[in-house]
């Protein structure tokens, strides 16, 4: 896919409003000027690893908010991101499932059925983090929608990228995954440290940490 050019005066504004975690002032921002959704796509490829993520959370919010006023304009939107995750070039960037995640989190009434094709990028090892970021965003608020990724998921916890047993790790707790307990359980000594999209902010965990969150995430769901 190709990336979309942003405006210089238009790329700042964004950069601003996403550094600030202005959330309103984007989202009133993209009402005034639908352009602003098709610029943060392009946020998604920022060298900058805290404002891509930034632009992840951004476009979910937007896209969200969006949505009933424009479904189609969105959904053509979303169907861009998907392109990418298709595209063979390897340049898909590797915040393009983090975005189509947070996008279905946020609006799972409407774009719940396209949880599930995210399942196809995984035959990439680098957007493997991504995608498993983007399956537990969504299974923190559906779980019933991410249900079928349990098995894919937890196979990454094999992983020899520490990036993508940390995020499978995270994802699986909140996926609800009863059945990869022991496998969490194992992983809880690993201390490979890996960084993480969580609450708005990037943090520093070890993938011990974050697997032993998910097996105290499982216990509290099934006490």
């Amino acid at each position: 896919m190709r990336r979309c050019r942003i405006k210089a005066s238009m790329k700042e504004e964004i950069f601003a409003l996403l550094r600030a975690a202005d959330w309103d002032g984007l989202v009133a921002r993209a009402r005034e000027d639908r352009r602003l959704l098709t610029a943060l796509i392009g946020v998604l490829y920022h060298p900058d690893e805290f404002l891509a993520w930034r632009a992840v959370e951004g476009f979910g919010r937007v896209v969200a908010v969006l949505l009933p006023e424009d479904e189609e304009f969105c959904r053509d939107r979303m169907r861009r991101l998907f392109w990418a995750l298709n595209d063979e070039s390897g340049t898909s960037g590797r915040f393009v499932a983090p975005a189509v995640g947070e996008a279905v989190a946020r609006a799972p009434d409407f774009l719940g059925e396209n949880a599930l094709i995210l399942l196809n990028a995984l035959d990439e090892p680098y957007l493997q983090a991504g995608v498993a970021w983007a399956f537990g965003r969504i299974g923190g608020v559906r779980l019933e929608l991410v249900q079928e990724a349990v098995p894919e998921i937890g196979r990454l916890l094999g992983s020899p990228d520490p990036q993508v047993r940390g995020c499978a790790a995270w994802a699986l707790g909140e996926m609800g995954a009863a059945e990869a307990a022991a496998a969490l359980n194992k992983l809880t000594g690993d201390a490979a440290r890996v960084r993480i999209y969580l609450d708005g902010n990037l943090t520093e965990k070890t993938v011990g940490e974050l697997a032993a969150g998910a097996v105290a995430k499982l216990k509290a769901k099934t006490a």
